[in-house]
């Protein structure tokens, strides 16, 4: 028997020796198990971390990217208000209130014009609650555009509409105004058409030429007047020179007078108490008068008669 046999074997002489070996194995079975189970739940604890984390970064993933949809649409909405403030809405406010038939839509739109724009809000936070908050606020914010957007358009349209509709009404009354007064009765046709059509770029367009038209009437029936009257006057003229020249030759003519000499005595061959000449008193003749003729009659017919 060999030495190691012999020292695990009792003083009685039984064999204890393998009955040491199975008791020993037996006490180390308990601390395996206790080993092994500590090394189960490490790792079991290292994959629940690690499920853990896996899960809480997936939903921050999705937190931050709900908040970045939430500011691209956010983005969207301020770039169409802004479109709409600096295009549509700054050329409607241009127009004043005595352009449109209703006053209180210039003043409306004068109010839109005037709303305070929400600031920008980052999409930047640490946690999935940070990003849900600020995604939630930058919904807001881009409801606010969406909703002023709307708004500044309703404004922009009944500016426009009124500023049309009296545009229309100026139309009509010019249409009736001006019927005989054209030069062209066309233009009237025309302005007729763009009235129906409702057309303002077309209605100014006609409203011009009717305009015009008139205006080259008014010239042309000022331009006859003036020379009808020019006429008028040179005719008044003529008349009273030719009454002025007719009377200037009634003042210088020579009055007609005539003469007849008067005869006395008796017949031929009487004698004594009276004179028995049958010649005139008087013979005009130049002889004794200076009377060269009978033109030359007047002051020496006029002499006393001698006897």
């Amino acid at each position: 028997m060999s030495e190691d046999f012999r020292s695990n074997v009792s003083p009685d002489g039984n064999a204890a020796g393998l009955d040491g070996v199975a008791e020993n194995k037996k006490s180390r079975k308990p601390a395996v198990i206790a080993v092994a189970s500590i090394a189960v739940v490490a790792v079991l604890a290292g994959c629940g971390y690690l499920g853990w984390k896996a899960y809480t970064g997936h939903q921050l993933a999705e937190a931050r990217q709900a908040c970045v949809e939430a500011s691209e649409s956010y983005h969207k909405a301020a770039g169409e208000y802004s479109k709409l403030v600096d295009g549509d809405a700054a050329a409607a406010s241009q127009i004043t209130a005595k352009q449109v038939a209703d006053a209180k839509t210039v003043a409306v739109l004068a109010e839109e014009l005037k709303a305070t724009e929400p600031k920008t809000v980052a999409c930047v936070a640490d946690d999935k609650a940070g990003y849900e908050a600020q995604a939630a606020l930058i919904e807001k914010h881009a409801g606010w555009y969406g909703k002023h957007a709307k708004s500044l358009e309703n404004a922009v349209k009944a500016v426009n509409d009124s500023k049309l509709a009296k545009t229309v009404s100026d139309a009509e009354r010019l249409l009736k105004d001006s019927d005989g007064k054209v030069q062209d009765a066309k233009t009237r046709d025309e302005l007729s058409k763009a009235i129906k059509a409702k057309d303002a770029d077309a209605i100014a367009a006609a409203s011009k030429k009717v305009n015009d038209s008139m205006a080259a009437k008014t010239k042309a029936d000022e331009e006859a007047q003036r020379k009808a009257e020019e006429e008028a006057a040179a005719q008044a003229a003529a008349e009273a020179a030719a009454a002025a020249q007719a009377q200037t030759q009634q003042s210088y003519s020579a009055p007609q007078q005539s003469y007849t000499p008067s005869y006395s005595g008796g017949t031929s061959g009487s004698t004594g108490g009276g004179s028995g000449s049958s010649a005139p008193d008087f013979v005009p003749v130049s002889k004794g008068f200076g009377v060269g003729s009978a033109d030359d009659c007047d002051a020496a017919c006029r002499a006393p008669i001698q006897h």
